[in-house]
C-alpha cells in the first residue's frame, strides 16, 4: 500500500539528479508540495503530478526559519489525513539538513500516518566530487551553527566540512544577500584548532544545469571578507592539520 506521504528530493543539479523510485513516488501521489529555488524543478514535477503547490510562500511575512518549517509539516500532515497520499519535494536529500522533514516525521508518526524517505543526491555526495577526495576513510560533518553552539570542537587530524554557512547563528529568514562577515563566529571558534593561516576551501557544488562547481582556496582568517559571496549556500573544507 502507498504511504500516506513521501518525502522526496530532486538531487543537487536542476533536474538531472531526480531517480526513478522518486518520479515512481510523484505520479501516485494526490498532491506534491515543494520548496525548490529552481522554477524548472517545480516544471518538471507537473508532468507526473496535476496539483503541485510551490512552498516558498510559506516564507512570506515570516521572520522565523523554524516557523516556517513548522508551518510546512502542518499543511503536508493535514493534507495526507484529509487524502493522501501527498509528496514534499525539496533540494538534495529530504534528510539532510531539512528540519521541514524532521517535523512532518514527528508530527506523521503522532498522527499514525504512514511516511516515505526516499533516497536523493546529497551536497555531500556532490562534494566528493568536486573536490576530488573519498571521505569513505573518516570524515566529520557539522551543521555551523550547531557545531558552535554545542561547543562540539572538530578533530584536526580528521577532514572537517561544514554545511548552513549562510545561516552561521542567524535563526532568522535569511532576506539580505550574505557575506563573509557573518562567518566571524564560526572562524573565531575554528582558529583555536587549526590557526589563522591554515588553508580551508569554499565548495559550491553546480546547482544549475550547466552550472560548474567552484572552489575558493584560502586560508581560515580570510573567510570573513567582505567579498565572501554565501548566497549559493557553499560549504566549507577544512583539510586535516600536517
Amino acid at each position: 500500500m502507498p504511504s500516506d506521504i513521501y518525502l522526496l528530493g530532486s538531487g543537487i543539479r536542476g533536474t538531472l539528479h531526480f531517480t526513478n523510485e522518486t518520479v515512481q513516488a510523484l505520479r501516485v501521489c494526490r498532491a506534491v508540495y515543494v520548496l525548490h529555488p529552481d522554477t524548472m524543478v517545480l516544471d518538471y514535477v507537473r508532468k507526473y503530478c496535476d496539483d503541485v503547490h510551490d512552498l516558498n510562500t510559506f516564507y512570506d511575512g515570516q521572520e522565523i526559519r523554524q516557523n516556517v518549517y513548522s508551518a510546512i509539516a502542518d499543511r503536508l500532515v493535514e493534507e495526507a489525513s484529509r487524502s493522501g497520499p501527498v509528496a514534499f519535494l525539496v533540494h538534495g536529500h529530504p534528510l539532510f539538513l531539512v528540519s521541514a522533514t524532521e517535523y512532518t516525521l514527528d508530527q506523521a508518526a503522532r498522527r499514525g500516518l504512514k511516511t516515505t524517505v526516499l533516497t536523493a543526491v546529497s551536497s555531500f555526495d556532490t562534494l566528493l566530487c568536486d573536490l576530488g577526495i573519498d571521505y569513505g576513510y573518516g570524515v566529520q560533518i557539522f551543521d555551523s551553527t550547531t557545531m558552535i553552539e554545542n561547543t562540539w570542537a572538530p578533530n584536526p587530524a580528521v577532514p572537517l566540512l561544514v554545511f548552513q554557512l549562510a545561516t552561521t547563528c542567524n535563526r532568522r529568514v535569511v532576506k539580505n544577500r550574505p557575506a563573509g562577515p557573518i562567518l566571524k563566529p564560526l572562524v573565531d571558534f575554528l582558529t583555536p584548532v587549526y590557526g589563522p593561516s591554515h588553508h580551508v576551501r569554499i565548495v559550491h557544488s553546480g546547482a544549475a544545469l550547466l552550472e560548474e562547481a567552484e572552489v575558493i582556496d584560502l586560508r581560515l582568517s580570510e573567510l570573513t571578507a567582505d567579498d565572501i559571496d554565501l548566497e549559493r549556500r557553499p560549504t566549507l573544507y577544512v583539510p586535516p592539520l600536517g
